[in-house]
């Protein structure tokens, strides 16, 4: 608990130094206008980071989002279309998407198969079907509808009803993960199957879970995403999957599964959101900004191993000296 608690602290560090570092070079940065632009820019990687996280807390990982979001956004559009209202079509095709999801689950657990290797496929044929429901073309809302995309970025102080939803569904997401059984199940997995599957913890359950939620955070950040704009691309979202996975890795969840939580998460988020915003605003080409998070992906991970090989080399070394204190 406690090293957690210091790695903590040490990522909210990180993205107090980037914000600073920013704001010396950019007055406007620190404003309300700014910060809401910030929330507004991060809700599409964040709501795909929420179920991203839980899949790679459960020791797996969606590959599969940004087609799910590109394809969302093109259903949503196009129901919005047949006339039954923008939260009704959004619920639906959420709901679709969280039973594809959990299909999903079903089969990586009842096939013992290599989630990557399945949600590649899923990846490449949600694409296509995207193209096939979109009709190779861009669909748009219809003219009577497009003040709905005014009304869903209006701002109260910083925040919109976008980042709003954004932020409810981390601290959901969160207290889904800490505080029911149903979320220490993902985390038990994640630290171990057979140490979970010896305790008594289902092992399908968790996963289909996980993988429902990743689909559904997807489909209802693509479809949210297609509102605001008025117009969704089958093409669309191709690298929110990266963002999402290195807003995970900077935030603190690990590859191996069984570790990290929501609020680390969203600190990650923000962290790369600062970067690639501030860069941005400063005039920086796209690759710069693909860059720089990068390289601070590599330096987060690269810190986090040291410090690892550390702590296991001070207990090994305590160890020692305990056995060796007994023996005399």
């Amino acid at each position: 608990m406690k090293r957690l608690g210091g790695e903590f602290i040490a990522r909210a560090a990180l993205a107090l130094i980037v914000y600073v570092a920013l704001a010396t070079q950019m007055p406007n940065f620190h404003t309300a206008v700014g910060v809401a632009a910030l929330l507004d820019g991060a809700v599409m990687t964040g709501l795909v980071a929420v179920g991203v996280g839980l899949t790679m807390i459960a020791g797996e990982l969606d590959m599969s989002v940004g087609s799910m979001a590109a394809l969302a956004s093109v259903c949503v559009v196009k129901v919005v279309g047949l006339g039954i209202g923008v939260i009704p079509a959004l619920a639906l095709v959420v709901v679709g998407a969280a039973m594809f999801g959990a299909v999903q689950g079903v089969a990586i657990t009842l096939l013992n198969i290599n989630s990557l290797v399945f949600t590649v496929g899923s990846l490449i044929g949600l694409r296509g079907l995207a193209l096939i429901v979109a009709n190779e073309t861009t669909p748009t809302l219809p003219l009577e509808m497009l003040s709905i995309s005014d009304s869903i970025s209006a701002r109260f102080w910083i925040f919109s009803p976008l980042s709003i939803v954004m932020l409810v569904a981390f601290a959901l997401a969160g207290f889904f993960a800490s505080r029911t059984i149903w979320g220490r199940e993902i985390y038990a997995i994640g630290g171990g199957r057979a140490e979970s599957r010896a305790a008594g913890v289902p092992q399908r359950r968790p996963i289909i879970i996980a993988f429902a939620a990743a689909a559904g955070f997807a489909a209802l950040a693509g479809g949210l995403i297609s509102i605001r704009s008025g117009s969704a691309s089958p093409l669309g979202f191709d690298a929110v999957l990266l963002e999402a996975v290195a807003a995970c890795l900077i935030g603190g969840v690990a590859l191996e599964g069984g570790k990290g939580g929501f609020l680390g998460i969203l600190i990650g988020l923000f962290t790369i959101r600062l970067v690639v915003t501030g860069m941005a605003s400063l005039g920086s080409p796209f690759w710069a900004q693909s860059l720089a998070v990068g390289l601070l992906l590599i330096v987060v991970i690269t810190v986090e191993a040291v410090s690892g090989l550390l702590l296991r080399k001070r207990a090994r070394e305590r160890r020692r000296s305990a056995d060796a204190y007994r023996a005399t």
